[in-house]
């Protein structure tokens, strides 16, 4: 194999990325999935979500107008997105859901012909997987990389500046401009692997599967509806008594008679729309996890995380001015792995000031369980900034004062300080309290006893195959502690 960690030389593994480590000669079997993108909140990730939607109307818009010279604009420009190596191809990556005119034909008549998209039962581009003749989890993927290309490019050259991956300039393919609601194309930077361009893809959007299945759809909302009609008909043949006096419809006659086609599927929803609303509102209602490393492990073999050698990392590093950069670096590898299915699509932004380098980390909550899921329920937190200082010193109020003015009222008021070590930790963490009393955001405070805790909760809860979610006490403790608790 050769994985982007082994190309470039990333000393960390998948757990410590946050991005899907791809074998660069082939492609992993894992799918970009709009419902992923669709359940999880954050700038990055809303910015998607908008291409998303402004590019799906546009096509629903065609589609119910019979304008076939709009619905060629929409389609024609996707192409195979050989450069994430995500899909079902078998030896080198070429994609397989789109890509020539023959296969983009096939998918516009399916499209014109679809009883769904007339009907207004397409609300999402994953409902095609759902309703559509012909379109699966493969041209969904691919339909939704070309249309969030820009902000995948955006993502890889924020990824390439943090791991040091060399990059060169090179068209970009098509990409979707929700502004101008047409395709466009420039000239970007980009990574190269295997004498192709290489984009890489956050962790949080890829699922083994997409979120919306035809198959559970049809058997736990549509069919049930069709077995309680027989079970009404005393003239059913498709039902029998059971020993227990009880009565049962064969349920693969049941199939064989109404369909389980997408066109049958279709017009059972149009009989039972109801079923189509109980079934998106248990998915809304559903949480929708990023893949966690060991999932990814167990889907695509890539080598599982050690935690305690990241935390190790961390605490070789000298205090001081000199060991800053790498401080942020290995922090950042560490609170990828340790959050690992809540804080998702990384940003650094690095920049140059008087000749030293800055490094703030900024993370989406995607979490779905846990500490972050509730505090996004309950506070601003829809992305979680991060400001490492590899002090040998206490830290003082510029410092949380330099923190707090990367929060925002309505997307995200909390924060983590990570520092080296507390000489007087009461008096930083009260003046953490002090900033969260006077409204202006809640700080953590973690310096290196903590991260030591938080890796021996993370080791205990998976070594010992604990169920349930992690409780992340340290940091539990201290926002309670913020809050008055």
């Amino acid at each position: 194999m050769s994985r982007v960690s082994e190309v470039f030389h990333i000393d960390v593994t998948q757990g410590g990325l946050d991005f899907v480590d791809v074998d660069v000669s082939t492609d992993v079997p894992v799918y970009i999935d709009p419902g992923a993108i669709r359940a999880q909140s954050g700038l990055w990730i809303e910015e998607c979500q908008e291409s998303l939607q402004s590019f799906f109307e546009q096509l629903l818009a065609a589609i119910r107008a019979n304008d076939a010279a709009r619905i060629g604009e929409l389609i024609y420009p996707l192409v195979e997105p050989n450069e994430t190596h995500l899909g079902n191809s078998s030896g080198n990556s070429r994609g397989i859901g789109l890509g020539n005119k023959k296969k983009a034909g096939k998918l516009i008549d399916a499209l014109r012909t679809s009883k769904a998209a007339k009907s207004g039962f397409l609300r999402d581009l994953d409902d095609t997987a759902l309703l559509v003749s012909g379109v699966g989890r493969d041209i969904v993927s691919d339909i939704t990389t070309s249309v969030i290309r820009a902000h995948l490019i955006e993502y890889t050259q924020n990824m390439s500046r943090f791991h040091e991956i060399p990059m060169e300039q090179q068209q970009s393919g098509p990409y979707w401009d929700s502004s101008a609601n047409q395709w466009e194309e420039r000239s970007v930077d980009l990574p190269r692997a295997e004498d192709d361009k290489l984009l890489l893809v956050p962790k949080s959007i890829v699922r083994a599967n997409l979120t919306v299945d035809k198959g559970k759809y049809y058997r736990g909302y549509l069919r049930p509806y069709y077995e309680q009609m027989e079970l009404n008909n005393p003239s059913s043949d498709l039902v029998r008594v059971l020993k227990n006096k009880r009565p049962k419809v064969n349920l693969g006659k049941l199939d064989e008679r109404i369909g389980t086609t997408k066109a049958a599927v279709v017009n059972q929803t149009e009989e039972f729309p109801s079923a189509l609303k109980e079934y998106r509102a248990d998915l809304d209602a559903t949480p929708n996890s990023p893949l966690a490393d060991e999932d990814l492990h167990n889907k695509i073999a890539t080598p599982r995380v050690n935690v305690r050698d990241l935390l190790d990392s961390v605490k070789a590093i000298a205090p001081g001015p000199g060991g800053a950069t790498l401080y942020h670096r290995a922090v950042a590898k560490l609170f990828t792995a340790l959050f690992d299915t809540s804080l998702a699509n990384m940003v650094i932004e690095q920049e140059l000031h008087e000749g030293m380098k800055r490094i703030d980390i900024r993370f989406d909550n995607g979490a779905s369980d846990g500490f972050f899921a509730w505090l996004a329920k309950h506070y601003p937190s829809a992305f979680v900034v991060v400001e490492c200082k590899n002090y040998g010193k206490d830290v003082g109020n510029p410092e949380f004062d330099q923190l707090g003015m990367r929060f925002a009222p309505t997307r995200g008021q909390f924060g983590i300080l990570a520092v080296r070590g507390l000489e007087d930790r009461q008096k930083a963490l009260a003046r953490a309290k002090v900033i969260a009393d006077d409204g202006h955001g809640y700080v953590i405070v973690l310096e290196d006893s903590d991260l030591d805790a938080l890796v021996d909760e993370y080791e205990a809860h998976f070594n010992t195959f604990s169920v349930g979610v992690r409780k992340l006490g340290p940091m539990k403790e201290q926002f309670e502690k913020l809050v008055g608790f």
